[in-house]
């Protein structure tokens, strides 16, 4: 309860898995693998509005930048949600994108719920009820590399629909994750960008089931 107490008071909720406001994808989809407890900050509700997931590698080039900060861009104008593991790199690019046209986010994140939560430029969108942040993992916790892995799921469970803009060959969190909704997980189709210029991880990625 003093727990509890702490985060309220950051504006930062909980929620278990038998509490009526846990995501209904999250326990219809992943079952027994969804997270026992969510914490978070923001509207609740924009989890259940489905979207498109966008996920890709931390170190891009700028022109990978601007061109998934326009698919952010694109998923706002068509009123779809985008949803992202607010990660740097392509993850923040597409949820930029999106709340500067006035669409709506979640930000499935790996760590560091409490600081993201106080983020100048979070502070107006989620009291806008356009952003949600979201983390299986107590807000206090930094980064770990099996948390970012095992995050990865949450993403795709709450989407329609995925799109990867760049991908490591046979490594990385980005990589992993999606071979886990092609061969195992299935929830989702996923797509890979097939214009700029195209990578062998994502190659690979299509001839293990993606789509261009």
């Amino acid at each position: 309860s003093q727990a509890i107490e702490r985060w309220q008071a950051r504006a930062i909720w909980v929620v278990s898995r038998a509490d009526t406001e846990y995501p209904r994808r999250l326990k219809a989809r992943l079952k027994e693998d969804a997270p026992p407890l969510l914490y978070g900050c923001g509207d609740v509700a924009i989890m259940e509005t489905g979207g498109l997931a966008v996920v890709g590698s931390r170190n891009v080039d700028d022109a990978l930048v601007g061109y998934t900060v326009g698919i952010g861009r694109l998923a706002a104008n068509a009123r779809r949600t985008l949803i992202s593991g607010g990660a740097r790199g392509i993850d923040q690019a597409a949820m930029r994108g999106a709340l500067e046209a006035g669409g709506k986010v979640v930000g499935v994140l790996a760590d560091s719920l409490e600081k993201a939560a106080l983020v100048r430029d979070h502070r107006e969108v989620l009291m806008d009820g356009r952003l949600v942040l979201i983390c299986p993992y107590d807000p206090a916790a930094g980064f770990n590399v099996g948390h970012a892995m095992q995050r990865n799921k949450l993403i795709y469970a709450l989407a329609d629909a995925a799109l990867v803009v760049s991908s490591d060959y046979e490594k990385g969190g980005t990589w992993a994750g999606a071979i886990e909704q092609l061969e195992k997980l299935r929830l989702v189709p996923v797509y890979v960008r097939s214009n700029g210029g195209t990578s062998k991880g994502l190659e690979a990625l299509r001839r293990r089931g993606a789509l261009a």
